[in-house]
């Protein structure tokens, strides 16, 4: 009895909200921020270019909340360095007088949000599970995905894969993941061997990142072509790139580095545009109400009891963790704890089916019972 009540007291303050973890540090990090900036002495020169990073960085950071923009050009310098948690150089290069370097920049996420939320900006910031990428070059109409290294996929490897809403991970190309899937196979994007794959490295979907063009005389302009396999095993329409023509083969790196973003940034629109809030609810006379902000909820403040099963203080306090970042849930409520299972209340911003969405992304189903119409959450 004793034990019981020293795991139900501890359960009581493992209820307490929880800082962001590194899954909101990656949505709230931006990385390869260039500048380029002359001023009277290589210090002034490399102050101007932290700042004009960060601020080049926030406004890169809305463009993924889907955010405008413009808010960053307003931002006083005092106030966009308050939302800055801290940065690094990638790389530099000084005179006397100009600074060149790249930079990655991580902002404070409940900073951000708080702010965006002062000026009537709603965001969606939830990431998605991580998503395999597969590389593959077509040159002279011959694919290549685990036959050799190609210049393709060392600049998926050479990117940064744990930033933004969509974080990506690379395939060893060992035996096994030969053996799972070959690049005829990949090509033709079979939906079975993709999943397996996905499934194997902890990924909640696959993309096939094929690359059309030869490196090695870059007369004509690139096309990337990107077939998604989702976590059912469901694959999504092709979807097509093209990037600027590379006439200077020393470029073609660089070329490339763009292209991995340009695909990227892809996924995170389709994460996004999944993502979308219901519509506005109907006005009086039963059409849709355009006067109603986007920054307005679509459903009203929904209240949800729900019964959680766990089994130990950790695996509620992970859960907990994962609620109190979840859009969507505007409070969790511990109203009980018993044997095995914690009873709480959910309340809602955002409709049901939509916050279920989201919790799956993190493993966490949220289902009602066939028989008894209880809500439960539990592990996937």
């Amino acid at each position: 009895m004793r034990r019981f009540l020293i795991f139900t007291l501890l359960l009581c303050l493992a209820s307490a909200p929880a800082f962001a973890d590194s899954g909101d540090a990656g949505v709230y990090m931006v990385t390869d921020v260039a500048v380029d900036v002359t001023a009277d002495s290589a210090a002034h020169a490399r102050d101007k270019a932290i700042t004009e990073a960060q601020r080049a960085a926030f406004a890169q950071l809305l463009e993924r909340l889907s955010a405008d923009t413009s808010i960053a050009a307003k931002l006083k310098d005092d106030d966009l360095a308050a939302l800055v948690q801290n940065f690094e150089v990638q790389s530099e290069h000084r005179s006397s007088v100009r600074y060149i370097g790249v930079l990655t920049v991580q902002f404070r996420p409940n900073a951000v949000r708080k702010y965006l939320a002062g000026h009537n900006v709603n965001v969606v910031d939830a990431r998605s599970k991580p998503i395999l990428i597969l590389p593959i070059y077509l040159g002279n109409g011959h694919p290549i995905l685990w036959e050799e290294t190609t210049r393709w996929r060392t600049a998926w490897e050479k990117a940064p894969h744990d930033d933004g809403l969509v974080p990506v991970k690379m395939p060893s190309g060992g035996l096994e993941d030969i053996a799972a899937i070959s690049t005829e196979e990949a090509v033709a994007a079979k939906s079975e061997a993709l999943k397996a794959l996905a499934d194997k490295y902890q990924a909640g979907s696959a993309a096939v990142v094929t690359l059309n063009g030869n490196v090695d005389n870059p007369a004509a302009a690139f096309t990337i072509d990107i077939t998604r396999v989702d976590a059912d095993g469901s694959a999504q329409p092709v979807e097509h790139l093209t990037l600027p023509a590379i006439t200077d083969k020393n470029a073609i790196d660089a070329g490339l580095a763009q292209g991995v973003k340009q695909v990227r940034h892809q996924l995170e629109k389709d994460w996004l545009q999944s993502m979308k809030q219901t519509p506005a609810p109907p006005s009086a006379d039963g059409s849709a109400d355009s006067s109603v902000a986007s920054s307005t909820p679509a459903t009203p403040s929904l209240h949800l009891p729900v019964t959680v099963p766990v089994a130990t203080l950790a695996e509620w306090a992970e859960m907990r963790r994962i609620l109190d970042k979840t859009p969507g849930v505007l409070h969790v409520d511990l109203i009980s704890v018993g044997r095995g299972e914690v009873r709480i209340e959910l309340e809602l911003s955002d409709s049901v089916e939509n916050v279920q969405t989201i919790l799956a992304q993190q493993r966490l189903m949220l289902n009602q019972e066939p028989t008894t119409q209880a809500w439960v959450l539990r592990h996937a």
